[in-house]
């Protein structure tokens, strides 16, 4: 099949918005084509912040406007920095290299988007809620918001004390179009640069009234369920859903972060529009991190690694079209200073990261995006693997893998050595956000070599189960692997 002779993609296009200044400051009519937003902060010295206000819109429409931020705080400030200009635009359609010429923000038909930066630099005194705001009056409509409300984000950061902490920042990704009828792997490519640790949810998107309000869902869509059967890992924040019908739908991730002590520092969102398409061909897919060297270990989703330490990990991306060339993409030199990424092969293409061992940038999640070559439109899938220090592991953990046989799931793991290790409880999910322990296998004892363990659920979810371990050490301490689907 000839993949550069398909038709230019048509979409319904995304509707005008109309941008209202809340909080009292007067507002003005803007035409705007809104498809996603978030606010992100670091502080860049005692009690001195830049505030980055990203917003995705169609290229279809009037050119971008300036932006208002409202700021208010629980210790009785409230204010809004108005007029801000942007500092920076790149384009991120979802098209083949040679169709990109041919995109809506070049003067094509082609589906064209860009991501625009507005910043701002200002001292906000100490306080332990400060809430950051943006909103526009109008979304697009979509396949499971009622109506067109306004669009609504915002982050919240905590700076009493004298602390001064940078949020958890998206990578950028683009508009993610993805294929009806097909399982779909997304990661919002998150990173923290001070090594906080981070908690994912799916949350209600919000518009002003003028106060933050829950849209209203069609059907039996929500929050947490944007589209029906999606899951959310909460520790990497990695979704899975198959979408059923074509059109527009948001999404809307929560990333909480909370430092070494367990004190919540602040929250961002990011508020998406996902576009379903029917597609030609598949998106890659890959079974996560297959190959360690320099004497660190892993799991299909994380790698481990002691300090100064220097290692090797490799992720290989298929599509099971042969024909098909796959490219990989990766912040992990942006999250791992020092490291290198390659990728070899076009199908199947082999990515491998390269790094020294620092336990003062981990945990950290490397982001990994693998797209075909299919035209105009791309299909792709994002993934992650999380780094973790060997210093904090009760046991070794090399390997976690699931398996369909006969209808029943086998979960499989092996360890490299344990020490003072009770007990394996192996857990399932549907949602890959509650779990029930499902039975226990006892550890084979302190040990420096490898042990294979494996455990037999005769009633694994329909659909999609999620699996983890919860390691249980002889104190009575506890810890929980990565998850690990299996799709039936």
């Amino acid at each position: 099949m000839n993949r550069t002779a398909r038709p230019a993609l048509r979409i319904p296009p995304l509707g005008v918005g109309v941008f209202v200044l809340a909080m009292g400051v007067p507002h003005a009519i803007r035409a705007d084509h809104f498809a996603g937003a978030s606010i992100t902060y670091q502080c860049v010295g005692t009690n001195q912040y830049r505030i980055d206000l990203d917003l995705i819109l169609n290229c279809v429409g009037a050119p971008i406007t300036t932006q208002t931020l409202n700021f208010a705080n629980s210790c009785g400030t409230s204010f809004s920095i108005v007029d801000l200009p942007v500092i920076s635009s790149i384009e991120i359609s979802p098209l083949c290299a040679s169709q990109v010429a041919n995109s809506t923000c070049n003067g094509g038909t082609q589906p064209g988007f860009k991501k625009y930066r507005f910043q701002t630099t200002l001292f906000l005194s100490p306080c332990n809620f400060w809430t950051i705001a943006w909103n526009t009056c109008c979304r697009n409509v979509t396949q499971n918001i009622s109506g067109t409300p306004g669009l609504y984000v915002s982050a919240t950061l905590n700076n009493a004390g004298g602390l001064c902490d940078a949020s958890p920042v998206f990578v950028d990704s683009g508009i993610p179009y993805v294929c009806v009828n097909q399982p779909v792997a997304y990661n919002p490519g998150v990173s923290d640069a001070d090594g906080n640790s981070l908690t994912y949810s799916l949350i209600s998107a919000r518009y002003a009234a003028p106060a933050p309000t829950n849209v209203s869902y069609q059907g039996s869509y929500s929050g947490n369920q944007p589209f029906l059967g999606t899951s959310i890992d909460p520790a990497t924040g990695q979704l899975y859903f198959t979408p059923t019908a074509t059109g527009y739908y948001v999404i809307v991730i929560q990333v909480a972060s909370y430092n070494g002590v367990g004190q919540l520092i602040g929250r961002v969102m990011r508020d998406l529009m996902f576009v379903v398409i029917t597609c030609d061909g598949t998106p890659p897919i890959t079974s996560g991190i297959s190959s360690s060297t320099g004497g660190s270990s892993f799991t299909p989703a994380q790698f481990i690694v002691c300090n100064g330490s220097s290692f090797c990990f490799s992720l290989t991306f298929t599509d099971p079209e042969s024909a098909q060339v796959v490219s990989v993409a990766s912040n992990a030199t942006s999250v791992l200073p020092g490291s290198t990424f390659t990728v070899t092969g076009t199908n199947p293409a082999v990515a491998t990261v390269c790094w020294t061992g620092n336990e003062a940038q981990l945990p950290m999640s490397v982001w990994f995006q693998a797209s075909d070559n299919a035209c105009p439109i791309v299909n792709s899938m994002s993934t992650f693997a999380t780094g973790l220090s060997c210093v904090f592991l009760p046991i070794e953990l090399l390997e976690l893998q699931v398996r369909d046989e006969g209808g029943e799931a086998v979960v499989e793991w092996t360890t490299g050595s344990e020490q003072g290790n009770a007990r394996f409880e192996v857990q399932r999910s549907a949602d890959g956000s509650s779990f029930n322990t499902i039975g226990a296998v006892p550890a084979a004892g302190p040990s420096v070599t490898s042990a294979e363990y494996s455990f037999k659920d005769g009633s694994p979810c329909s659909g999609t189960s999620y699996y983890r371990l919860r390691i249980i050490d002889q104190d009575g301490t506890s810890s929980t692997s990565a998850l690990v689907p299996l799709i039936r």
